[in-house]
């Protein structure tokens, strides 16, 4: 789906003088704050109005009209899960209404003489807080709402028309957007609860709700529930580096049993950090949502998992994931888009997050002295936050990743020359200092690009080991069956010095580590790109 904007008006804490205001999509957004500054608030909005999502995500005019009747002035009543009184939702500094603007970024059609539905504006007044209504904006003359008081008709799905045929509709964009908070998932930061009967925490199951789906997926007979439970078993496994994990169902179902190199633990007797695993990657993979709102994922886990658990959690999702977090280090290393809460006179103060950072500031927010602690013995430089996530799978077919602390660089701004006093910043910190960067060659024979050339001459020069890659970029050195395992059999390798925007079929970059996901240490085996991580 194409990024969608959000703006949220007299909402809980955000009021409308200081509106919050962010961008969700593909890959990692993150929400970063102190405690009670809005971060939760600003993912709990999807879930209370999920059922609203619901209805406006009905987009066929006659056989379900639910955004076609809202669009002709038509309300819809919603009930909000889980809160006993709707005033709770409206923020306290006056008494307009709640407003949720949702709006695609990029929106585009192919369909020729279409407008595209840009913008839902929906609204709820304090008088009737169950009462929504809703009215939409598109790409031509933006500023007049789309009307047509004699309905809708379906040309194409997701493509409307009104009666005269003067005016043509594209909603995939939109669609797309609603269907994606329609199964989105958000789980609070109450994530460990085995013993607490059969309920739900938001959209986590818990206690024995849990342990009875976990026992349906992994006993039903059906191969794809039963792949699903072997997988998370299988990530669980590897990253605790566990020679041999069992998790069964206790007789009764009562509690999970859990058989750990063969010594038998029931799950409260385990840390809370590997029950957060197994019940929110089961959950997720039993829901399979499209985006995933988190709290604090960072909680119960070691520094060195925090990476881990998100990249495992959003495995499970079709778009991306969403968390918040009091981690700067962490938001950093994995968050295309980053967001900072602070709580003002009036509600919060949402604003987008600098993400080029200062190393020394950087590593403090990673707790470097804490990561030295646990071995952690040197540090890696990669280009990009993409990188960080992709060049860890490989660390770890290297038995690196518990022993590398991973930095990006932020692009072309530090991966150049010129950058000695920046990079030289880092030799106070560590004396284990390497780089790995993509060459961007174009051919076998060319070289790498100057600015990589002045880059590794001043990686050198500080004592750095450096990688320049020999092919293209880090995407060159998948292999079909990996990118076939991870995207589907429509996808293939990519040519040595293939651009990726020029392959047979494209994905995100932000998307790659899910294709080393499934390389083996044997495929860069003899690579200069598995060799420099194998000296490391």
């Amino acid at each position: 789906m194409k990024n969608a904007k959000i703006t949220i008006k007299n909402y809980r804490g955000f009021g409308d003088q200081e509106p919050a205001i962010f961008e969700i999509g593909e890959g990692f957004t993150a929400f970063l704050g102190k405690n009670n500054a809005g971060k939760s608030s600003a993912k709990l909005v999807f879930y209370e109005l999920r059922p609203l999502f619901v209805h406006l995500a009905q987009v066929n005019p006659q056989q379900h009209p639910g955004l076609a009747h809202m669009m002709q002035g038509a309300t819809y009543s919603i009930q909000y899960p889980a809160v006993s009184d709707p005033e709770e939702l409206f923020n306290n500094s006056n008494n307009r209404p709640i407003t949720i603007e949702i709006e695609v970024v990029g929106a585009a059609t192919s369909v020729t003489d279409a407008t595209v539905l840009r913008l839902l504006v929906l609204k709820a007044e304090r008088s009737s807080p169950h009462q929504w209504t809703c009215t939409a904006y598109g790409t031509v003359a933006p500023e007049d709402r789309l009307n047509s008081p004699n309905g809708w008709a379906e040309r194409i799905p997701n493509i409307w028309s009104n009666p005269q045929g003067t005016l043509i509709l594209d909603l995939q964009d939109m669609h797309a957007v609603l269907d994606a908070l329609t199964r989105s998932r958000y789980y609070g930061s109450f994530r460990n609860a085995i013993n607490v009967g059969a309920s739900d925490y938001f959209d986590l199951k818990t206690g024995t709700a849990f342990i009875d789906l976990w026992n349906s997926w992994k006993t039903s007979g059906i191969k794809s529930q039963n792949r699903a439970i072997g997988q998370i078993t299988e990530d669980i496994r590897r990253l605790f580096e566990f020679s041999q994990l069992e998790i069964n169902a206790s007789t009764g179902l009562h509690t999970l049993v859990v058989t750990i190199d063969q010594h038998t633990y029931r799950l409260p007797e385990l840390g809370s950090g590997i029950a957060q695993f197994i019940m929110v990657l089961g959950n997720a993979a039993t829901a399979k949502p499209s985006i995933i709102f988190i709290d604090e994922p960072e909680t119960n886990l070691h520094p060195s998992l925090q990476i881990d658990f998100l990249l495992a959690l959003a495995q499970y999702t079709t778009v991306g994931c969403v968390f918040s977090t009091h981690s700067v280090g962490l938001a950093r290393s994995v968050a295309q888009r980053i967001y900072s809460f602070k709580k003002g006179a009036c509600g919060a103060i949402i604003r987008s997050f600098e993400a080029t950072p200062n190393f020394v500031e950087f590593l403090g927010e990673l707790s470097f002295s804490t990561f030295k602690e646990m071995g952690h013995d040197r540090l890696l430089l990669v280009e990009g936050v993409n990188d960080v996530k992709t060049v860890q799978q490989f660390l770890r077919l290297f038995g690196k990743e518990h022993t590398t602390v991973i930095l990006p660089l932020g692009g072309n701004q530090l991966a150049a020359g010129g950058r000695e006093q920046e990079l030289n910043e880092l030799t106070r910190l560590s004396s284990n200092i390497c780089a790995l960067v993509d060459s961007e060659r174009t051919a076998a024979a060319s070289s790498p690009t100057s600015r990589r050339k002045a880059f590794a001459e001043t990686c050198r020069q500080l004592g750095f080991s450096v990688c320049v890659t020999e092919r293209r970029a880090l995407e060159n050195y998948f292999t079909d069956a990996a990118i076939k395992a991870a995207f589907g059999e429509t996808f293939s390798a990519l040519d040595p010095y293939q651009l990726l925007k020029d392959g047979p079929n494209v994905w995100r970059k932000s998307d790659s580590w899910k294709v080393a996901r499934h390389m083996t240490k044997d495929d860069l085996a003899g690579t200069d790109l598995g060799n420099f991580i194998e000296q490391i």
